[in-house]
């Protein structure tokens, strides 16, 4: 009896855990993607996609363009623990070099909501010696 129930506990065990990996590589090309525009073009922006990891190769990502793909402008810098303000923008303030926050699509295809994010002030602040 307990080696039947150590068995189904395992067995348990490990369809959930594939099913978990099976959403989140079905949900890999879906959610945000944060980096810095790379390209505009009337129908597409591509994105240098950015990273956790400093030493992994960059990543470019196309995202389609249609006439639902809706673009903010951050206003100003957020309060802590607050989202930034922001104002509705067009698709010609969408300009190489900004870095912008992209809500995709499921498939991971096309651009539903495209921020473009202020400069920040670079972390630490101070000279390292």
């Amino acid at each position: 009896m307990r080696w039947t129930y150590l068995a189904l506990v395992a067995v348990a065990v490990m369809l959930v855990t594939g099913s978990m990996a099976l959403a989140a590589e079905g949900a890999k090309g879906a959610g945000n993607v944060n980096g810095a525009i790379t390209e505009v073009k009337a129908d597409s922006i591509t994105i240098s996609v950015r990273t956790r990891d400093k030493n992994a190769t960059p990543e470019t990502k196309t995202l389609a363009l249609t006439t639902d793909t809706k673009v903010l402008v951050e206003k100003e810098p957020a309060a802590a623990g607050e989202r930034p303000k922001t104002e509705a923008g067009t698709k010609e303030a969408l300009v190489v070099g900004k870095r912008v926050s992209v809500k995709c699509s499921e498939d991971g295809k096309t651009a539903l909501e495209i921020t473009i994010r202020i400069a920040r002030a670079p972390r630490g602040g101070g000279d390292k010696k």
